[in-house]
């Protein structure tokens, strides 16, 4: 069959693939009941609002998961020589909260001239909520002594 200028332009049926007319998106034998079918913009509105929704809902249950989770405050307990190089960094993470977690933490050397020596970040293991761990980390490469350290803790 051709398909002229005046012949009208067929389609398939979205459930039984038979042919349909153009206005139409369903065959009468898969629309029994005679009922109407939804338009494409009823379609990407039931998506748009499901997309939305979904984002919400994660949102939300990400909110819902982190609470009771820190504040975490830190203190360097002390600093001794490490072997083979660099310095042990001893220091105390408290978990404010009420729920246990991990805090991120962050370590700075400096120099007596305020100068940064060396940064290590690190990551505790589990801390119960109002438990305090006593950590120690090697900050490596620092030749001299730093004059301080600073523990910053999130």
């Amino acid at each position: 069959m051709t398909i002229g200028p005046n012949t009208p332009e067929l389609r398939r049926c979205i459930k039984c693939d038979r042919e349909i007319g153009s206005d139409e998106t369903i065959c009468d034998v898969c629309n029994r009941a005679g009922m109407a079918t939804p338009s494409a913009s009823q379609y990407h509105g039931t998506v748009v609002v499901a997309i939305v929704l979904a984002v919400a809902a994660l949102a939300i249950a990400a909110s819902l998961s982190l609470r009771g989770v820190g504040p975490y405050a830190a203190d360097i307990r002390g600093v001794a020589v490490a072997d083979p190089g660099g310095y042990d960094i001893t220091y105390a993470v408290t978990n404010q909260g009420t729920r246990p977690g991990r805090a991120k933490c962050q370590l700075v050397a400096t120099a007596e001239s305020g100068q940064r020596l060396r940064t290590r970040s690190t990551i505790t293991s589990q801390i119960a909520g109002g438990d305090t761990a006593e950590l120690t980390e090697t900050i490596s490469e620092l030749e001299v002594e730093p004059a301080s350290v600073t523990v910053n803790c999130s």
